[in-house]
């Protein structure tokens, strides 16, 4: 069992590390010997379809594309409309705050500005704006989001959240739920569902006449055929019982089915413990009817069907690990979630008790790296740094390493931005020495500020846990003497 934080540094090299440890002791495949990471997300999900990645402008070495770097494509000036659904995208980035100013730049600097209330009037100047070089954004949310809804948004639509509306979703292992309503949205609140389906069929596209989410589950279930998290013959069952499928997931309780199911040859159903299962012995005769049998039920998708041991070569990231260690007066900057709130806080933000007991950001540091700089347990300190790297432009790499750290900065694809931010100080020996430690989306001041925007150049994901920066002290939060708020007692438990 890992902690995700684990495979958001050192992106391919750790996830490999720790597979390839797994496989050696033996985990994977069958009871009590898995490979697992500490995650919170539910895992629900079906592709859309399928990335034009041939037309990605960002090409590897050799004939490979790679998935467009939304971040990138949008610092390189690109984007002109940003379709935003459900994310606190801007502080949840690296290099965050000059991500911010970049928005900055193309929405609320730009001389297109909406300043009447004419709906036509509206759309010429929104389309003059993108003309121009700047951006339109629109963002989708339960909550208007600052500033990605409150400020750069030039259209809102207010969406319904959880328990407003029937739907489906499935957790880490497979468990495939339904999760019914039970409150009204408010105001003009939609499922996101019917914003999408309005949308596509203004732009004149067909397939989006769904009269409720069950609809959209139902054409779903056919796509997710031969996925992990297979669900396509409880419609055929729920068809044969005539219910929809709604109803059908509603008989298995808050319990679920874990997907991939199958449907034996009585017509009852058979949800999947585990993948890779090799003591599953499916029937001999092959799969019945609309039944899909892949080679991940039994055994993993390889050619001999035996797990791969990937490399994990230290000099994919030991160069950006060179440069970015720190120097003199500097302490690595990671961050991660705290257990009192949820993500970005978004809903958390609105309960009083939760504010209270962490009304902003704070740092962990380790009592020598705090003594030394004249820090105590709730303190205002700064944290800020100068040379926070950030990848400018998407790139066609022909040499094997053009997406080496070395050769991004060698050719001037690597900018070093400034960055700082706020936070009250926790001083603690639970983290090691020279580390300092912090809540990763506390929207007012993130820490994704202090973290470079350089992206594993095999995976194409982002390093968030690893950044650089100077503290010093700025005074005394009113959290110090007063204990209404913000303890300071050690949270290691072990």
């Amino acid at each position: 069992m890992i902690e995700k934080g684990f495979y958001w540094s050192n992106n391919t090299g750790n996830t490999n590390a720790i597979s390839s440890l797994g496989i050696t002791v033996g985990a994977g495949g069958r009871p009590g010997q898995v490979i697992g990471r500490a995650g919170g997300h539910q895992r629900g999900g079906l592709r859309g379809g399928k990335y034009p990645r041939n037309k990605s402008p960002e090409k590897l070495p050799g004939r490979r594309r790679r998935a467009m770097d939304t971040d990138r494509y949008l610092m390189g000036g690109h984007t002109r409309l940003a379709y935003v659904v459900g994310a606190t995208w801007i502080q949840a980035m690296c290099a965050s705050q000059s991500l911010a100013s970049k928005f900055e730049e193309l929405t609320v600097q730009n001389e297109h500005q909406i300043r009447s209330f004419d709906k036509q009037e509206i759309i010429e100047t929104l389309k003059k704006r993108a003309d121009s070089g700047g951006m339109v954004v629109i963002d989708q949310d339960i909550y208007l989001v600052d500033p990605i809804g409150a400020r750069y948004a030039d259209i809102v639509f207010p969406a319904s959240g959880w328990g407003e509306h029937d739907f489906t979703r499935a957790n880490g292992e497979r468990r495939l739920r339904l999760y019914s309503k039970f409150y009204d949205a408010p105001g003009e609140a939609k499922p996101d569902w019917w914003i999408m389906a309005q949308l596509g069929k203004k732009m004149g596209f067909d397939g989006f006449d769904w009269e409720n989410s069950n609809d959209v589950l139902e054409e779903a279930s056919r796509f997710s055929r031969g996925s992990r998290k297979d669900f396509y013959m409880l419609h055929v069952a729920a068809k044969k019982e005539g219910i929809t499928l709604h109803e059908k997931f509603g008989q298995y309780g808050t319990d679920g089915i874990q997907g991939p199911v199958l449907m034996n040859e009585d017509g009852t159903l058979e949800g999947t413990v585990r993948l890779h299962d090799t003591t599953r012995t499916l029937p001999a005769t092959g799969p019945a009817a609309a039944n899909v049998f892949n080679k991940k039920l039994t055994h993993f998708n390889t050619q001999t069907g035996k797990n791969n041991i990937q490399k994990a070569p230290w000099s994919l990231f030991s160069d950006y690990w060179e440069w970015m260690k720190p120097r003199e007066g500097e302490l690595w900057a990671s961050s991660g979630r705290i257990n009192e709130r949820w993500q970005s806080g978004y809903d958390d933000d609105r309960r009083p008790y939760i504010v209270q007991r962490w009304p902003e950001n704070w740092v962990e540091l380790h009592p020598e790296d705090a003594k030394a700089r004249g820090i105590e347990s709730g303190d205002y300190v700064m944290l800020y740094s100068d040379r926070i790297p950030v990848q400018v432009d998407t790139i066609v790499g022909i040499e094997g390493d053009d997406f080496s750290f070395t050769k991004l900065m060698e050719n001037g694809h690597i900018e070093l931005t400034k960055a700082a931010i706020t936070a009250v100080a926790i001083v603690t020996p639970a983290l090691k020495k020279g580390v300092m430690y912090m809540d990763f989306l506390h929207t007012s001041q993130p820490a994704n500020a202090l973290t470079g925007r350089v992206v594993d150049w095999i995976s194409g994901n982002y390093n968030y846990k690893m950044g650089v920066g100077m503290v010093k002290k700025i005074g005394v939060s009113p959290y110090k003497n007063d204990f209404r708020s913000m303890s300071f007692a050690r949270r290691d438990i072990v």
